[in-house]
């Protein structure tokens, strides 16, 4: 694993795990929890790693991403107690979050966060194409990114929890 300073380039034109993307998502997540939950996040160090990865959490947003040249996921990880947590802010504080509700809400939060990724993206002239989310529950549980390439995590606390961003991407073989 490397720390955040190094690079992962994978071809010119390619979306690459760097600096610049990290702080795409840490502007796209600190956004929405702000405007959304009224709430700041703070982002911890980021780290790209390469080969399979297993994230935990209890419910987790994950989509599928497609460029010329890779695919890859991005998956959002948070426990049902930070969703919990933030909820009320929009939804009134005398209504009791189900678990319903908390996997609605990431699906929400994950279709957020990363459509603000793609615009960052598209304004930087990469023609990403994003999935439909997909949201996996239960406490404890795993998810893992079998994949033949490289990752990123961005970590986030809010008020003494942790969740997190990761994205995985590989080569897909094709030429642009």
């Amino acid at each position: 694993m490397s720390n955040g300073t190094e690079l992962y380039k994978m071809t010119q034109g390619v979306l690459t795990l760097d600096d610049k993307l990290a702080q795409e998502i840490v502007n796209a997540v600190g956004g929405v929890m702000r405007e959304t939950f009224s709430v700041d996040v703070t982002p911890g160090a980021f780290e790209v790693g390469e080969g399979m990865v297993s994230l935990v959490g209890d419910v987790s947003g994950v989509i599928g991403m497609v460029q010329s040249q890779l695919e890859g996921a991005l998956t959002l990880c948070l426990t049902f107690e930070t969703v919990r947590n933030i909820l009320p802010q929009v939804m009134g504080r005398s209504i009791a979050i189900t678990h319903e509700m908390a996997v609605d809400a990431v699906g929400e939060i994950t279709n957020m966060i990363f459509g603000q990724i793609k615009r960052d993206m598209s304004e930087r002239g990469f023609q990403l194409k994003l999935g439909i989310p997909c949201v996996v529950t239960g406490k404890g549980h795993f998810v893992s990114h079998f994949h033949r390439g490289k990752y990123m995590i961005v970590p986030f606390n809010l008020d003494g929890q942790v969740f997190q961003v990761h994205v995985a991407l590989h080569d897909n073989g094709k030429a642009s």
